[in-house]
């Protein structure tokens, strides 16, 4: 059954409506002269979708594998896939476990770290919901061995979670006020989100709900919207780099373990809340202080590359979603070699790009490694000649830009 099985492909087909949506708000803040976007910020939230999507195809087999396996062995019941009340029950379900599953990812460290890469961005716009773990596939589908239990068919399961998905993409935004009291009172909604999202003290770890803020009421994480919302971490990232972005956490966590003098602590750092810190000789374990921000006095992290800069590698970024997008819709015609090549030349395009928006010292490299790279692609696939063509005319492209902006800083300097 599980070899046969063709998912559902209703985020796939989405995708062209939510940069439609995207468009949508970008000019209803160009009409009301409010600065929703910055395109170095979003070009850092996409790459960390396109990254999310990517590798994820590495992942997701663990947890449908699992999911399989407890459907056909274990369930309770067995729902058709043509019962209309077995899809509400599998979408109310979906959204419970998503609920828990979201809930403890920003109360246990170990399930923040592939969590904090969501609430990364200082910005608050649909393209922040695109903005996705890497690597937090691994473990989520825990969270949802229930639904396999009581009985919902891996098919109704798979849909229902993308329809869940689909939703949360329009809370994302501040384009949109409140809905009216039944609406506020029963569903997620942009109010209710960009609460989950900020960073005031009076609102962290709140608002969990997926599609239904009922959840958060009935157990207690539930916060209207106030006041004004400052968004981003606690701890900045300050980076745009997006494979840091998905590692940083873990890699603090396994600092911390490491110095923490007492074993058991060392054990503790990885399921303990966000901000907690191990015992010392003389200073007992606790956590750190939250501080007061305001949009007012907030400072974002925005490296602001010249004209040249933005025009190549955005122009490059464009091509790159593109061909990641079209990856994505026909990947079940490559092989596995070649998906592996595919996604380490678009995770060492994603890192060149946004190394070059951030003026990184080893952005030039990293560009130039990328483009060779490419080559070994293009090599393994077999193409014709044209495609080499294509290739030699990008790298003197990249050296000429590389020349012509090496020159700039020398003479800025």
């Amino acid at each position: 059954m599980f070899e046969n099985f063709t998912p559902p492909p209703i985020v796939t087909y989405a995708i062209p409506v939510f940069f439609l949506l995207i468009g949508i708000e970008v000019y209803i803040g160009y009409r009301k002269n409010k600065a929703l976007y910055r395109l170095n910020d979003s070009i850092a939230d996409l790459s960390t979708g396109i990254i999310s999507q990517i590798w994820g195809l590495f992942q997701k087999g663990i947890g449908l594998f699992a999911y399989f396996y407890i459907y056909e062995h274990f369930r309770f019941f067995e729902f058709a896939l043509t019962n209309p009340w077995a899809w509400v029950l599998c979408i109310v379900g979906q959204d419970f476990c998503y609920y828990w599953s979201h809930r403890l990812a920003h109360e246990v460290n170990i399930l923040w770290a592939g969590h904090v890469i969501h609430h990364h961005s200082e910005e608050y716009n649909l393209v922040v919901a695109l903005r996705q773990t890497g690597l937090g596939g691994i473990v989520s589908w825990i969270f949802y061995v229930p639904l396999a239990l009581i009985g919902f068919h891996p098919w109704m399961y798979l849909a229902s979670g993308q329809i869940n998905l689909i939703y949360q993409f329009w809370v994302h935004t501040k384009a949109v006020g409140k809905i009216g009291k039944i609406g506020e009172y029963l569903l997620s909604t942009p109010s209710h989100h960009r609460v989950h999202h900020a960073i005031n003290p009076i609102y962290i770890d709140k608002n969990h709900g997926g599609i239904f803020i009922i959840f958060d009421r009935m157990f207690g994480t539930f916060r209207e919207e106030t006041e004004p919302c400052v968004y981003g971490t606690v701890k900045p990232l300050r980076s745009f780099n997006p494979v840091y972005a998905n590692i940083h956490y873990y890699w603090e966590l396994i600092k911390q373990a490491a110095s923490a003098p007492y074993f058991l602590d060392k054990i503790k750092v990885f399921f303990k809340p966000p901000g907690w810190y191990p015992r010392e000789s003389s200073k007992p374990a606790g956590f750190l202080p939250i501080p007061e921000v305001s949009p007012a006095t907030f400072h974002k992290y925005d490296p602001k590359p010249g004209p040249e800069v933005r025009t190549y590698t955005t122009t490059w970024f464009v091509l790159v979603l593109l061909l990641s997008f079209a990856f994505l819709l026909f990947v079940g015609k490559f092989a596995l070699v070649s998906q592996i090549l595919v996604t380490v030349w678009v995770t060492l395009s994603l890192l060149a790009i946004n190394a070059l928006i951030e003026g990184k010292s080893w952005a030039g490299a990293m560009e130039i490694t990328r483009l060779l790279f490419g080559f070994l692609v293009i090599a393994y696939f077999g193409v014709t000649w044209h495609y080499y063509a294509i290739g030699i005319v990008c790298l003197l492209v990249a050296g000429i830009y590389l020349y012509r902006t090496s020159g700039q800083k020398a003479q800025a300097a």
